[in-house]
């Protein structure tokens, strides 16, 4: 008697449960996505900032909004990669003029190039509508290793923290101004510790932690922060170790920028908070919570498999 009534009141609330995530589903992942998805045309005149845009994922991220009719300031460290980038777009696409993209050499591990940035774009345009946070530095290291060599970990966190705190912080003030949008282009080692990733996925974390809690402190800003799986670029196709050799990695199966890049744009039309591009990583970090020692083993599995032997 007393069996049959707990499994009533079991049975009710796992209804109960399941009617609640199925509702939350549909109105967070369906009608308020409808809801904030832009419009291709509402793109013409927008203003853009794209840093590590010289190449690979932010390049490719720099054409597809100047093809939607951006105005588009690619932002590197190196002004001869960032010329190489303009003239490619450019000779691909005639529609496009030389005043579409603007070139921006910066540091960004330093406060005053990132405030030159914010400042050279609202010189250039009189606004900033989206920026995307792209430039970054990884690293392949064992901890028990590391024997006094913390730079490493000082080089992640100034490139991949501090470079975002810096820009943001000039950025945000015009993109209140303009209902704006925030795109952190952040790693699945944001979500998941990995061996051999101590320094790297620590940065990662410290990313997901500031856009998180900067989400709830301004109401009229979208961020969107983007987890991309392994690409063929040159950051993930090769990485640095402590004794400065590089580690090439298995890419056959990594995603092309041009696809990743498409992601991207979608995510941030959309409205959404977070887009992690491979299924088993999605599947992974709602099953974590549940299971974090079969995730770890898989992490570790998926890092290592990369790694040519």
């Amino acid at each position: 008697m007393l069996f049959s009534f707990l499994l009533t009141i079991f049975s009710t609330l796992c209804t109960a449960v399941g009617l609640i995530y199925v509702f939350y589903y549909i109105y967070f992942n369906v009608i308020l996505l409808k809801l904030k998805t832009k419009s291709i045309e509402s793109y013409k005149g927008k203003v853009v900032i794209v840093t590590g845009a010289s190449s690979g994922i932010g390049s490719s991220i720099a054409e597809k909004y100047a093809l939607l009719g951006c105005k588009v300031a690619i932002v590197a460290r190196r002004e001869n990669l960032l010329e190489e980038c303009k003239s490619n777009i450019l000779k691909k696409h005639k529609k496009l003029s030389q005043k579409d993209i603007l070139i921006v050499r910066c540091d960004l591990t330093k406060e005053n190039d990132c405030k030159e940035m914010v400042d050279k774009v609202i010189k250039e345009w009189s606004k900033l509508d989206i920026v995307v946070w792209n430039a970054g530095v990884g690293s392949l290291i064992d901890f028990s290793k590391v024997d006094g060599r913390f730079d490493i970990f000082r080089d992640n966190m100034d490139i991949n923290y501090f470079s975002l705190v810096y820009s943001t912080s000039f950025a945000l003030p015009f993109l209140k101004q303009s209902n704006g949008s925030i795109v952190v282009v952040s790693s699945l080692a944001g979500k998941f510790g990995t061996a051999l990733r101590t320094s790297y996925s620590a940065s990662k974390h410290a990313v997901q932690g500031f856009f998180n809690s900067l989400r709830n402190e301004v109401d009229n800003v979208q961020i969107t922060i983007v987890c991309p799986g392994f690409v063929k670029t040159d950051f993930h196709s090769k990485v640095a170790t402590l004794d400065n050799k590089v580690i090439e990695r298995e890419s056959n199966h990594f995603m092309t920028p041009q696809v990743c890049a498409d992601h991207i744009l979608e995510a941030e039309r959309m409205g959404k908070r977070e887009l992690i591009m491979t299924p088993k990583a999605r599947i992974g970090s709602k099953l974590t919570a549940f299971f974090p020692e079969f995730i770890d083993y898989m992490t570790n599995l998926t890092a290592k498999s990369s790694i040519k032997k």
